[in-house]
């Protein structure tokens, strides 16, 4: 990649944004791409912490064919409003989406692309922990690096204001420094190794005498499932670098959506297997992720693992409270539905899941947010019924989910994207992070084995933040 992305081209199409923003009386999106020759993603994610690491994104999809990683802010939609933000959102893109000015014949993936995600549940009182994520918020950044098949390609995208004015950015970044940047972060994050790192466990007597009191109305038919999720909290001698912590996810969590959205000092990072939604014209693609088990030290006694899982009882009936729900709302979405009849494996490095695949075709006016807004929160990060069971939330977790457990995703200018929910996750902050993870509770669960799902769940970012041989 050379420096000199503000070629003729992308100011032919800075002239042509000034001429409609002025004449429209409103901001003008314009975008231009070029195709580069890096293609190593999270060097780009890292690339000149000093200047964007407080507003910078990653995302990449399981298989790794598609992945993203944005600095800066061209654009930023965001909202604290707990009734409309899913509308605020939409109807705010669409409008900028409508008018933007992009280059002609670009491949899929680039251009304006809007990503961010939304709280759990705005009801919820607001704890200061995720001061820096509103209840909604998304950005377009002003560079943004695309992998996709093999090939890379850079994104600038501009902002113009009704007087003709750019959105100041500051300097052209100079590209060719990024590997020699790449180096000095990837020095700084190998610090961490063999430091020591604190682990504490927020209240889990608590926690399990919490899973007793929802197992009791679940047996009392007051709901049928409800997902209690905990927190655990690190402390190292060294900050967290979010470029390690990728890197690491890339590594060994094959199978899912490997995430990063930082907003000033903070960056919430995760790996999830979760699929939420995925729009591509009127095709909509969701799953059904509920009932685990632990993977097996050898494949005999994963295999073993796999098909106990396949055939407990607690977990299918989990399992198909999930596939349920998601199948009528998808019903209400969409002309045609398509749900397999019968719940696969998924394995991951950790833990394996039943899961089924639901997809179908979008009525005419449906659109991407308004599917995420019918679907969270799933039976799998929420319960059934859903109201109840987010009242029950709110009763008994004694923390702020945040961004935990939520719809996180991107939006292209096209309408198109996908949304993941936000599982398997932490919330770093310099030298510490707040780890997340939940399960699903029934009648006849055991608070023992529920901690103990729960302390599996929280393995792949304890071994990502090198935390799995932590001190108590």
């Amino acid at each position: 990649m050379v420096n000199g992305m503000m070629n003729a081209h992308l100011h032919g199409l800075l002239e042509d944004g000034k001429k409609q923003a002025i004449r429209s009386g409103k901001n003008v999106l314009v975008s231009s791409v070029s195709e580069a020759d890096i293609t190593d993603v999270p060097s780009f994610f890292s690339f000149q912490a000093e200047r964007f690491g407080g507003s910078r994104f990653f995302w990449s999809e399981p298989g790794r064919d598609i992945s993203f990683a944005g600095l800066g802010c061209a654009l930023v939609i965001e909202t604290d409003d707990p009734d409309r933000r899913f509308q605020m959102v939409e109807s705010t893109w669409k409008e900028m989406a409508g008018t933007c000015l992009v280059d002609r014949d670009i491949p899929d993936y680039t251009g304006p692309l809007l990503f961010g995600g939304f709280s759990f549940d705005p009801d919820k009182p607001k704890s200061a922990l995720w001061r820096h994520f509103p209840h909604a918020r998304f950005v377009v950044p002003q560079y943004m690096l695309t992998f996709f098949h093999g090939k890379a390609w850079l994104t600038v995208n501009k902002l113009i204001s009704p007087s003709g004015d750019q959105e100041d950015g500051g300097e052209e970044p100079d590209w060719r420094g990024i590997k020699a940047d790449l180096t000095d972060q990837r020095l700084m994050a190998g610090k961490m190794k063999g430091k020591k790192i604190y682990k504490e466990e927020i209240a889990p007597a608590d926690w399990m005498n919490s899973v007793v009191q929802a197992a009791a109305s679940i047996r009392k038919g007051q709901l049928e499932k409800v997902v209690l999720a905990r927190q655990m909290r690190l402390f190292a001698e060294e900050p967290f670098y979010a470029e390690d912590i990728l890197m690491r996810l890339l590594r060994e969590q094959d199978n899912t959506y490997v995430f990063a959205i930082a907003n000033g000092p903070d960056c919430f990072i995760g790996a999830t297997p979760e699929r939420l939604i995925k729009g591509h014209g009127t095709r909509f693609q969701t799953l059904s992720l509920a009932g685990s088990i632990a993977r097996g030290k050898t494949s005999r006694e994963d295999s073993e693992l796999g098909d106990m899982l396949s055939h407990d009882g607690k977990n299918l009936h989990e399992h198909a409270l999930a596939v349920e729900m998601i199948k009528n709302v998808m019903m209400q979405l969409c002309e045609k539905v398509h749900v397999p009849e019968s719940p696969v494996l998924f394995k991951l490095k950790d833990i394996q899941h039943l899961s089924t695949p639901i997809s179908g075709e979008a009525r005419e006016g449906v659109s991407l947010l308004r599917a995420v807004e019918a679907l969270h929160p799933t039976p799998a990060l929420g319960g059934m019924p859903r109201a109840k069971a987010i009242e029950t939330i709110r009763e008994l977790e004694r923390m702020d989910r945040g961004w935990y457990a939520a719809p996180i995703g991107w939006i292209d200018w096209k309408m198109n994207g996908e949304f993941a929910v936000a599982i398997r996750s932490a919330l770093v902050q310099g030298k510490e992070a707040s780890l997340f993870a939940g399960c699903g509770v029934m009648g006849d669960s055991d608070p023992v084995s529920e901690y103990h799902e729960t302390a599996l769940k929280f393995r792949p970012m304890l071994s990502a933040l090198q935390a799995l041989e932590a001190e108590a």
